[in-house]
């Protein structure tokens, strides 16, 4: 399988015909369309890794290492941890399974490219050491002159150094979907990336040229999100909400940034002017959306203009900037299928399994579980797993029923997932990246109590697990009686041979995760969380039907993420014409889904 095969065309992802694939964020398992190549990387002859040599796919380290190495080779990386460091060849392609952890020994890199030429690194995590004020290398490098690089949706964090630099005349680089944070295993120098990596490095002049697009930048980083020195590079459609940052770009000596249709929440300073070491460029603001930004910063100068198209988001609105927002994190990390399977997998970005299964806990009031984890064929990760919490809202609140609770969420280590139990109804467990987040609005039904809930995780040799209660109050519902409670269900994550599946008469879909493999037990209707009715979402030509969905905002994306309408639903039925036939993303309140219209 050749690297168009790997980058398979967005038509393939869903069925023939008009068909709606239900998606819900805090429901189940969402997988990221496989979007294609673009920035720099698609230059200097385009970048095409290991299209045209043979296949393999590696269980071990000892054969990573020696295929990596060699080159000239199409790669599959079997669930487990790897112990770099990995040195990659030329022509070569490295595609994850999901689980597929690569980690950075005391000394060293996990992934390091050397003079390698013509790379495309896909669907890994790499996870390192953890980030201290000492000198040693960074978690991925990108280093002496390689060229063609495409690293696309991967989690890097906790490196030593940094998570991803890319140095010394490295050239035609695109970064894109991935994300890049630190965790409690950091103690200092949590400074991510870096290109340039000397004031006296005259000799970068005229290379460095990177594109990076939606890439997440999550809590833990504080500076370079880049920092730019002597290179060209464009920074368009990515997140930046990491309530550590003292600043995100930072523009140097000959730095040209051009900094476009961001994301800024919530950080110091978005853009930093660093003159000590000598004239900057350029580093130009273009139409990015800042939200409580404390320390504003005007670019400087024009930057370069591509020499390649490339569709970008606008964010000029916060429901638009809000809906790349929740596309990056949503999407970005190691979130594509695995090699072979169908693009409706479970990936390492979202929960599994029902989030509103009861269950009796021990206040015998009813609650929920999901489950979140990387594969369905998941490995097990030898070691020992742990949870970090992070996140405004406590582990221990109270919420009205009816209200939203304060998300908060837990950095898994060592495992391929969680699952929670718990919950009261209407609030989930999201699997994201390496995060799992809790989230959500309590139904208004919930039965008033103290749900005490339990996160784990899952696919460790030693899994941890941390706890805490939500009590929710004042509906005037009596708790449910142990009797009464509904004993815990658990759903296994669907194949993508037993997803929902519709005829082209009816143009009709249940949620996936509400089904059994037999598309004919199916109803018509997708059961949002949080809503009252259940929903249902139809298509007949370019005209989209929602109906039972009052109350709520829709959203229409196109594939590469741009908004193409918002609307609050005011009736019973709504209706909306898409601009045109092909694949769409539609939200519709907490739900995302796909519509494919012909």
């Amino acid at each position: 399988m050749g690297c168009n095969s790997l980058r398979m065309s967005l038509s393939a992802l869903l069925v023939c015909g008009a068909t709606v694939v239900g998606t819900a964020t805090s429901a189940f398992a969402v997988t990221s369309p496989d979007f294609p190549m673009a920035g720099f990387a698609t230059q200097n002859g385009g970048t095409t890794g290991g299209k045209g040599y043979s296949e393999v796919t590696v269980d071990n380290v000892s054969d990573l290492k020696s295929y990596a190495k060699a080159g000239n080779k199409i790669i599959y990386v079997k669930p487990g941890t790897y112990m770099g460091p990995v040195e990659v060849g030329s022509n070569v392609t490295i595609y994850g399974y999901q689980g597929a952890i690569i980690a950075q020994p005391t000394s060293g890199s996990a992934m390091k490219l050397s003079g390698s030429k013509n790379v495309i690194i896909r669907n890994l995590k790499f996870k390192g050491v953890g980030a201290h004020d000492d000198d040693d290398e960074d978690c991925l490098q990108v280093n002496h002159e390689s060229k063609n690089v495409w690293i696309d949706h991967v989690d890097v964090y906790d490196g030593h150094d940094g998570n991803l630099d890319i140095t010394n005349a490295s050239d035609y680089v695109t970064i894109s979907w991935t994300k890049f944070s630190y965790t409690s295993a950091s103690t200092g120098h949590q400074f991510s990336n870096l290109i340039g990596n000397s004031k006296t490095k005259t000799s970068d002049r005229g290379h460095l040229n990177v594109t990076i697009h939606h890439t997440w930048w999550a809590d833990g980083v504080v500076e370079r999100m880049p920092r730019v020195r002597f290179g060209k590079v464009h920074v368009a459609n990515n997140l930046f909400d990491s309530k550590d940052a003292s600043y995100c770009v930072r523009a140097a000596i000959e730095a040209d940034i051009r900094i476009e249709r961001n994301v800024f929440i919530g950080v110091q300073k978005a853009l930093d002017l660093y003159t000590s070491d000598g004239a900057i460029t350029a580093a130009q603001m273009i139409e990015n959306y800042e939200e409580n930004v404390k320390k504003p910063q005007a670019g400087t100068g024009t930057a370069f203009k591509p020499s390649y198209s490339m569709s970008l988001t606008d964010v000029n609105t916060q429901a638009k900037a809000y809906a790349l927002r929740d596309s990056i994190k949503l999407y970005a990390g190691a979130t594509l299928p695995d090699p072979g399977r169908s693009p409706v997998v479970t990936p390492a970005s979202s929960s599994s399994a029902k989030s509103s299964s009861s269950v009796a806990s021990s206040s015998s009031v009813k609650s929920s579980s999901s489950v979140a984890k990387s594969s369905s064929s998941q490995g097990t990760v030898a070691g020992e797993a742990s949870l970090t919490k992070h996140g405004s809202g406590s582990t221990t609140q109270t919420v009205a029923a009816g209200e939203s609770i304060m998300e908060f969420y837990y950095t898994i280590a060592g495992a391929t997932g969680a699952t929670v139990t718990g919950l009261p109804d209407g609030v989930s467990g999201t699997l994201k990246g390496s995060d799992f987040y809790i989230s959500g609005t309590v139904s208004a039904t919930a039965a008033p109590g103290a749900y005490k809930f339990t996160v784990t995780t899952t696919g460790a040799t030693t899994n941890a697990s941390k706890s805490g209660t939500i009590t929710v109050t004042g509906n005037g519902t009596a708790p449910a009686s142990s009797s009464s409670a509904k004993s815990s269900s658990s759903v296994t994550p669907q194949s993508s041979d037993s997803e929902t599946s519709v005829s082209s008469s009816s143009n009709k879909v249940t949620e996936p995760a509400e089904v059994t493999s037999s598309s004919s037990e199916a109803s018509d209707a997708i059961r949002g969380t949080g809503f009252a009715p259940q929903f249902t979402v139809s298509t007949a030509g370019r005209v989209l039907q929602v109906q039972n969905a009052a109350g709520n905002t829709m959203a229409i994306f196109d594939m590469q993420g741009r908004l193409l309408l918002t609307k609050r639903i005011a009736t019973s039925v709504e209706s909306a014409l898409l601009p045109h036939t092909g694949t769409f993303i539609l939200k519709i309140g907490p739900r995302t889904m796909r519509v494919n219209a012909r």
